[in-house]
């Protein structure tokens, strides 16, 4: 019989499969799979936009400070008169600003800052979007070179967001912050298209990804993201609300302490890994952490940019599986008569 090998990206539904069907599946990778938070046996609070937070103070400690002022300045500027066009015209809003469009305005900013920390990967990629190499890195300098030109923080806070929906090509002249970003379950950002209407579902029935920030640990504006506000939106748009036991029913929570031949892998860099398995929970259910390591990229295609960390991770996690394998091989044969 041949034996199977998953691997999956952020949902780990592979190590839930593992878990729930260790007669079909004999190995599972589940890379950047935050199944503690999503099983709500792990309580990350801010940490998710922390980690986002820092990932862009690393490349420079002025770059959380920019974004900060840039919020603050945009919530200044919508109470004074003809904020209007200075909105319009700061952001290159592709229709006229009013103030029914804030709340989104504010979460088509947060969703550049949040996805590009997600695919921080060292060379230019297409996974989200047209981005460069070290996305985080081009969109603070972006930021910084505006700071220098104009001292304007929330001119530095729209173009640094542009980049990620104009990507490197820059052939928008204008952005439709409807057509760019859809408000979801979420919090963290569904994407667009049929895919972003699957996971949605996904938040508001198997998922719980509600994670607030609050402008102190982040560089955020406060916003309450909790189960009862999530309830209230896919109850609106749906007619179901999240089940916060499903997972835990279903999956035996995000205890893998009788579970065997998983890997779980995160990258130091992804924000998801704060929801993550991080340490080894037995011999053989491993975690492996990548240093300079964004969402998933251990499972990408080799790249010649490849960090050293995860290159060494793909060879962990080619050996583990292996061994899994072999022992799963002989095993079998002792009972084949």
């Amino acid at each position: 019989t041949q034996k199977a090998v998953v691997s999956t990206q952020s949902t780990g539904l592979t190590a839930w499969m593992r878990l729930r069907y260790p007669q079909l599946v004999d190995v599972a990778l589940a890379a950047s799979a935050p199944l503690p938070m999503m099983a709500k046996t792990a309580k990350p609070k801010q940490a998710f936009f922390q980690i986002v937070t820092s990932d862009f103070g690393a490349v420079n400690t002025r770059c959380p400070e920019v974004t900060r002022n840039g919020f603050t300045k945009l919530y200044e500027t919508v109470k004074s008169a003809g904020f209007e066009e200075v909105v319009t015209s700061t952001f290159k809003l592709c229709k006229p600003f009013n103030m029914t469009q804030f709340d989104h305005l504010v979460g088509w900013v947060r969703n550049s800052m949040l996805m590009m920390a997600m695919v921080d990967y060292p060379y230019p990629a297409e996974f989200f979007g047209d981005l460069p190499a070290w996305p985080v890195t081009a969109a603070c300098n972006i930021m910084l070179d505006e700071m220098d030109k104009s001292g304007d923080e929330m001119k530095a806070l729209a173009a640094a967001a542009g980049l990620f929906y104009n990507g490197t090509s820059g052939t928008k002249k204008c952005f439709d912050i409807y057509e760019d970003f859809i408000e979801c379950a979420d919090i963290t950002g569904c994407g667009t298209g049929p895919a972003a209407v699957a996971w949605d579902w996904q938040c508001c029935t198997e998922f719980q990804l509600a994670t607030p920030s609050n402008n102190v640990t982040d560089m955020f504006p406060p916003l309450q993201w909790n189960p009862k506000i999530v309830g209230k939106y896919c109850s609106e748009k749906y007619g179901v609300t999240p089940d916060p036991v499903r997972a835990s029913l279903n999956y035996w929570s995000a205890d893998f302490s009788a579970a065997s031949n998983i890997i779980f892998s995160n990258g130091n860099l992804d924000p998801w890994h704060a929801g993550g398995v991080l340490k080894d929970v037995n011999p053989t259910v491993k975690a492996i952490m990548i240093k300079d390591g964004a969402h998933h990229l251990d499972l990408r295609g080799s790249h010649p940019e490849d960090p050293k960390s995860v290159i060494i991770a793909r060879k962990q996690e080619v050996a583990l599986i292996k061994q899994w394998l072999a022992e799963g091989r002989a095993k079998k044969n002792r009972f084949d008569f």
